[in-house]
């Protein structure tokens, strides 16, 4: 194997091993998913979790990818420097700014309904563990 190859490998790896240590735990995705259940219409909803980028078959489906939208931009706003808030960087995924007024509710609906509920590690809108540093 040649260096090129073993650097490619090396970095790869070493890319893997650092994204491992950026996820949130189950318990504050799942608390992130149920108040974006809630703010996103509930049980009432006509697209659970808000889910419009592609066609969902039922409910568990959609809350895997809302799921997954929350992992997915945590490890983006941890890659980016953690610049505002990580709800306000995922807000700015999932509600697009260029939806001035549905962003700011969404924001406020779903930051109240986390206060709503405890964390461990501080509250995920505002806290120490999430806000920028």
């Amino acid at each position: 194997m040649g260096m090129k190859s073993f650097l490619v490998g090396l970095a790869f790896w070493l890319s893997i091993l650092a994204a491992s240590g950026q996820a949130l735990t189950e318990k504050d995705a799942n608390r992130i998913a149920d108040a974006i259940y809630l703010a996103e219409g509930g049980a009432k909803a006509r697209v659970p979790y808000g889910i419009l980028s592609l066609k969902v078959r039922d409910k568990e489906q959609a809350r895997q990818i809302c799921l997954n939208t929350i992992q997915n931009n945590y490890r983006r706003w941890v890659s980016n420097g953690k610049k505002a808030t990580f709800l306000d960087f995922l807000a700015d995924r999932y509600c697009p700014p260029s939806d001035p007024v549905g962003n700011r509710n969404w924001k406020r609906n779903v930051r109240r309904l986390l206060s709503k509920t405890s964390s461990a590690f501080g509250d995920i809108a505002t806290g120490p563990r999430f806000a920028a540093r």
